[in-house]
């Protein structure tokens, strides 16, 4: 079976591409997503970022706009780039970047495609900071920038947008120490209703001390003023069982023509690494500065999956008993990990009451059997005969009607090592 991605479903960038951090932006008439970069198989980030865009009136259609930014550009080191952020201002975008190294920079553009050249280090004091995860906010002509893990940084960026100025500095904006708001990295400075809103990744925990759960969410925090203080007001994402060793999350929100979205992403293979960039459509009230919680989705920009949507195990948005997507040298991506109860969800897949064909293509070491749910309703449950190379086989279920969370579990108890490639569901013939 073929794997047709279907165009603004999670992850709504091609498979083989792995985009955290992702920051949003609008630029000229266009939503662009600036974020570090993953190879598969490999820790975190590289010596590259790419940048990506979609137009505001087709966000399912997104351009790869190659290569923006590498370390042979920085002048003073090769470490890895991690997390970036970028702004236009006086005619020019500006990307600001920080590396492995703990060393922050700026370079510039005429186009917010790249390449971004004259690099130059981020100085405090006529010294390079220390940190990670720059977010720039221009708002009521000062420019605010933040960086920092644990204990979060703020000041206002000089004209040449790459010294801060001393008398500006904040140093302990947001922490992770005991009863505070569980910062751990990724802040995202933005305005939400004429105040002033972190995003970033959280440990906060409902018990006190606040703080040590895995940094998996994506929580917000409110001000009246830029510096604060910030009040924790929630969580906006939790990427908790995309993958078994969900590590961290970090991404931001965003307004556009199509309403308000929150970019994050999600790590696969088993590990903390190999992080996919996913969104999910947001629930934003300004007049009352409010964000309502958003769950992980397949839908990605739709409001839900059509049937024909189902194509890959790397469409869920739920893995469940140890299974997990990879990625074979071959390209393709299967779910592997599938012992006993182990298996997936994707949706929601908007169904017409009917009935449907569910095709798979799988590989299984001895003979399993396969259920299929529906809302948590079992909708089929099928034998899975043994098979040492990808075959295919396809079964008959009955779908009520309406948007649907489709699940599949796998039957394996003698723990044989097991795969499901590539899906298809299609209305059965009448």
């Amino acid at each position: 079976m073929n794997v047709k991605q279907f165009s603004g479903a999670n992850p709504f960038l091609p498979y083989n591409i792995y985009v955290p951090d992702g920051e949003p932006k609008v630029f000229g008439g266009r939503l662009w997503l600036y974020g570090s970069f993953d190879r598969f198989g490999e820790g975190y980030c590289s010596r590259v970022y790419r940048a990506y865009s979609a137009p505001l009136n087709d966000l399912t259609n997104w351009t790869d706009h190659g290569v923006s930014f590498s370390t042979d550009a920085v002048p003073w080191s090769d470490a890895l780039l991690y997390a970036p952020d970028a702004l236009y201002h006086n005619g020019r975008y500006y990307l600001f970047f920080c590396l492995s190294d703990g060393t922050e920079g700026v370079a510039e553009s005429d186009s917010p495609a790249g390449p971004f050249v004259n690099a130059r280090q981020i100085t405090l004091k006529n010294e390079p900071i220390a940190g990670i995860d720059p977010s720039v906010l221009e708002d009521n002509g000062h420019i605010y920038y933040t960086w920092g893990q644990f204990h979060l940084n703020m000041a206002e960026l000089g004209d040449d947008l790459c010294t801060l100025k001393p008398d500006s500095l904040h140093t302990d904006v947001l922490s992770n120490a005991p009863g505070r708001e569980g910062f751990h990295e990724g802040s995202s400075l933005r305005k939400l209703g004429g105040k002033y809103c972190l995003i970033y990744a959280s440990e906060y925990a409902d018990a006190y001390p606040n703080a040590g759960a895995r940094p998996t969410k994506l929580d917000w925090a409110l001000a009246d003023a830029p510096y604060g203080p910030y009040v924790r007001r929630g969580t906006v994402i939790d990427n908790e069982g995309l993958d078994p060793a969900s590590w961290n999350d970090h991404g931001s929100v965003i307004k556009t023509d199509s309403g308000w979205f929150v970019f994050y992403h999600a790590s696969t293979n088993n590990s903390a690494f190999s992080r996919r960039a996913r969104v999910e459509k947001l629930d934003v009230d300004e007049a009352a500065h409010t964000i309502k919680q958003a769950c992980p989705t397949s839908a990605g920009f739709l409001d839900a999956l059509p049937p024909e949507g189902v194509t890959s195990p790397v469409n869920a948005f739920r893995f469940f008993g140890g299974a997990y997507v990879t990625e074979t040298p071959d390209g393709r991506f299967p779910c592997v990990g599938l012992s006993d109860g182990a298996g997936f969800a994707i949706g929601p897949v908007a169904f017409k009451k009917g009935y449907y064909m569910l095709t798979l293509a799988y590989r299984a070491e001895a003979d399993l059997a396969l259920t299929v749910y529906l809302d948590g309703s079992k909708a089929a449950n099928v034998p899975l005969p043994e098979r040492e190379v990808l075959s295919s086989l396809t079964l008959p279920f009955f779908a009520p009607g309406g948007n649907t969370e489709l699940k599949l579990i796998i039957q394996n108890k003698n723990g044989a090592p097991t795969e499901i490639d590539a899906l298809n569901v299609r209305p059965a013939e009448t």
